[in-house]
Parts: structure tokens; C-alpha cells; sequence
């Protein structure tokens, strides 16, 4: 395998490990794709957030989980881009509690590991 190859592994890893924490509404595994001094931004509504990233497990945590609802969520990688030890991504989320997003994942690679640093959002419908 390629190291490029490598590289977008570890950055899927990461971003695998928000989508699954968040279709279980498992915030342990959501720790495992955010670096512990993430940050998250975006607006809800007319409400602007900027928020450290427990603010992304509070509302994960108080808030019934896709996979216990029936929620027909899904979501996936629209586009990875690599520049040595940073990277972004671009995250289709469709149908999670009651609503579709786009994410942006700012990511930085930290003693050999891919760890989201920044998540921006924007409420599709």
C-alpha cells in the first residue's frame, strides 16, 4: 500500500469512528475521532455555536442515538485532501435528529495517528 494510501486509512479511521459514535450515540467512540482540544462551529437555526468539542458529546449524549431511534441516518466522505501532516474532509450527513448536514473536518496527524482538531457544519434542511 502507498504511503498516500496509508495516510487517507488513518484519516477514514478517524472520521469512522464520528460516524459510528454518532449513529450509536456512543460518545467514547466519538472521543476516539476528535482531539481532546477539538473545537466544533456552525449555526443551528439562527443560533451560532462555537463550542469546545464536549459540546458535541453533551448533545450526542442527551439526545436519542439513530440506531436506537430507527433514524434513518447515513453518512459519508464526499472528499479527502492530504498536505503532509494536515488534511481536511468533507462529510455528507443525511437524517440525523430530524435534520441533513455538511461538515468539514479539519485534521492534524499527532505522533503517527490522524486526529479531527475542528468540525464546521452547516444545517442543510
Amino acid at each position: 500500500m502507498s504511503a498516500a494510501a496509508l495516510e487517507e486509512d488513518g484519516i477514514r479511521q478517524a472520521i469512522n469512528f464520528y460516524i459510528e459514535g454518532l449513529c450509536e450515540g456512543n460518545v467514547e467512540t466519538l472521543k476516539q475521532a476528535f482531539h481532546s482540544q477539538a473545537t466544533m462551529c456552525g449555526h443551528l437555526g439562527e443560533t451560532l455555536m462555537i463550542v469546545p468539542i464536549q459540546g458535541l458529546y453533551d448533545f450526542v449524549s442527551s439526545n436519542p442515538a439513530p440506531a436506537k431511534s430507527g433514524e434513518p441516518f447515513n453518512a459519508s466522505i464526499a472528499a479527502i485532501e492530504i498536505a503532509g501532516t494536515i488534511a481536511s474532509a468533507r462529510i455528507v450527513e443525511q437524517s440525523y435528529q430530524g435534520h441533513n448536514f455538511t461538515d468539514f473536518f479539519n485534521l492534524l496527524k499527532i505522533d503517527g495517528r490522524w486526529w479531527i482538531v475542528s468540525k464546521v457544519f452547516n444545517v442543510d434542511s
